[in-house]
């Protein structure tokens, strides 16, 4: 194998970017795989933490990984998305000019990378063969920081600043707390507060001192994201950059995990769309190396992406469409089903929806009851902490506060309403999307977390999806009630005999979402009661296109 560090690549705008070469032995001409990373292509967790490209090589492909414009060795100024498909565009054009290319071109990555993908290929360059995208799906604005439901601001406060922002003393700062020392301690379900608490506090010195913090700057584009009052016209900007996964032609596998903070935006993208398309989905988070494995809950070895061999899998994608040697038919979808192992077909499978009301008594069931109104506190200034899930939080390479976790603490708090089925009297499967509507008479604006979890026989209460949305501002039914409608997933679990299905409703999940009950910051820390109707008017649908 031959490796040649920090080539030079002109893009058509005279900025010069930067990328490791990687040829098999011999003479070529190779296929050629891309990936373009905003997170030093010299680190090997980077390099290789979506495919082993040293693995690639062997199987004969050369490899391209590239510094996105901006970011370590490649010059010009990082504004994230805007410029990622021109420049993959351009990179593209370059590889096919060189003599150990044979101008049958890939691209892979996850993440960002995954994103870059998408956009890249939707504007169809010339000698792109296949993509395999992995965590993302093409609308970050959406699919991100949460533009259709509820801003993701541990997300947008902890990715910005560890991952994008250039000054290491600024980043230090607002991460660790230098200047506090009345915060919570880091730790258990108050991981990453810290970090999310202080990059409130410097997005309100940003508009009292021109975007400046100390002897740091903050890059105006992340002014924008943390400005309350700026952050919509930003991601409208964002949005409207961004061009949609049903435009590429492309095939494209794609890869998403049941934990992963992406997962639904990952799966839309997977969808119908101008070229073919696979999808492989397992329990893995967003960061990490997939094996399967939480603080609080193991899916077993099998889980791993180890186990399923998702280097050979894309190898074997990209050997389908850039070598043209397999044509046999394959699966639309494979996934990872909890208590089923791998299994394969059409996503989501065919399954009658569940749905099941919220009693005013607590319980969960196929009868929707007589109507009632169950009161929801809140304390801005001891918000319902986050407790796992899909989340982007510190800890994100092991997984720390992410996946399936114990809510068992939640239970009781005043700030935190909960309904359970009777103990099932036989294994339930559901595998497709979930989905609860509540009708509350909370006014525009107000934040909804729910939590879909599974009590076992052994008192454990574990988180198996997650959602949030906000009130809709739109008008209220003749009884003042306005419905906010709930995403929790798609999943696929087997909720065991013996066990009760639950939900679990509050206004906070801190720090994955603000503090306070809507997403804009308050001058004050508000504690009141909302309500939400119970019996005929929310309940709880689970399975199929829920």
């Amino acid at each position: 194998m031959q490796v040649s560090f920090d080539v030079p690549v002109p893009m058509s705008d005279g900025t010069v970017l930067r990328a490791d070469v990687q040829l098999p032995a011999g003479a070529g001409p190779f296929p050629t795989l891309l990936q373009r990373v905003p997170y030093d292509k010299n680190a090997p967790a980077i390099r290789d933490g979506a495919l082993d490209t040293t693995r690639a090589v062997r199987r004969g492909y050369a490899v391209v990984t590239q510094d996105c414009r901006g970011r370590f060795s490649s010059d010009g100024e990082f504004t994230p998305f805007v410029n990622e498909a021109a420049d993959g565009v351009d990179t593209l054009r370059w590889i096919t000019a060189q003599p150990w290319s044979d101008g049958n071109l890939g691209m892979f990555g996850r993440s960002y990378s995954a994103f870059l993908q998408w956009q890249t290929a939707a504007l169809r360059p010339d000698g792109l063969r296949a993509i395999a995208p992995m965590f993302s799906g093409a609308n970050p604005a959406r699919d991100w920081f949460g533009g259709d439901s509820a801003l993701e601001w541990g997300f947008l406060a902890f990715w910005s600043l560890r991952h994008l922002v250039g000054d290491p003393e600024l980043a230090d700062a607002v991460l660790y707390e230098r200047d506090r020392a009345d915060l919570p301690p880091p730790d258990g379900a108050r991981l990453g507060q810290r970090a999310v608490h202080r990059t409130e506090r410097l997005a309100d010195a940003n508009r009292d001192d021109g975007d400046r913090v100390g002897r740091g700057s903050l890059p105006s584009w992340l002014a924008a994201w943390l400005d309350d009052e700026r952050r919509a016209a930003a991601m409208a900007e964002l949005a409207a950059v961004c061009r949609p996964a049903a435009d590429v032609a492309v095939p494209a596998l794609v890869i998403a995990g049941w934990f992963d903070l992406f997962l639904r935006g990952t799966i839309l993208a997977a969808g119908p769309g101008a070229g073919p398309r696979e999808l492989i989905v397992g329990p893995w988070p967003h960061g990490g190396a997939n094996p399967g494995v939480f603080p609080e809950f193991d899916f077993g070895p099998a889980a791993s992406g180890a186990a399923i061999g998702l280097t050979d899998r894309q190898l074997d994608w990209f050997d389908r469409w850039l070598r043209s040697t397999d044509d046999s038919p394959r699966s639309a979808a494979t996934w990872f089903h909890h208590g089923r192992g791998w299994m394969s077909g059409s996503w989501p499978p065919p399954q009658d929806p569940l749905r099941l009301f919220l009693g005013a008594d607590g319980t969960l069931s196929d009868a929707a009851g007589e109507p009632g109104v169950t009161p929801l506190d809140y304390d801005e200034a001891d918000p319902t902490p986050t407790l796992g899930g899909t989340t982007f939080l510190p800890g994100l390479e092991v997984a720390a506060n992410a996946g399936p976790r114990d809510q068992r603490s939640l239970l009781g708090r005043p700030d935190v309403l909960s309904w359970f089925g009777d103990p099932l009297a036989d294994a339930l499967d559901i595998a497709g999307n979930v989905r609860c509507t509540i009708a509350t008479e909370a006014g525009p604006g107000v934040r909804w977390v729910a939590r879909l979890v599974e009590r076992g026989p052994d008192g454990r209460v574990m988180l198996v999806a997650d959602g949030a949305t906000s009130t809709p501002a739109r008008a209220a039914d003749q009884a003042g009630n306005a419905a906010a409608q709930i995403a929790l997933g798609p999943i696929a679990w087997r909720f065991a005999k013996g066990s009760q299905l639950g939900l679990m409703l509050s206004h906070t999940s801190w720090p994955k979402h603000r503090r306070w009950i809507t997403d804009s910051a308050s001058d004050t820390m508000r504690k009141g009661t909302s309500t939400v109707r119970t019996g005929p008017a929310s309940w709880l649908t689970l399975g199929g296109d829920a």
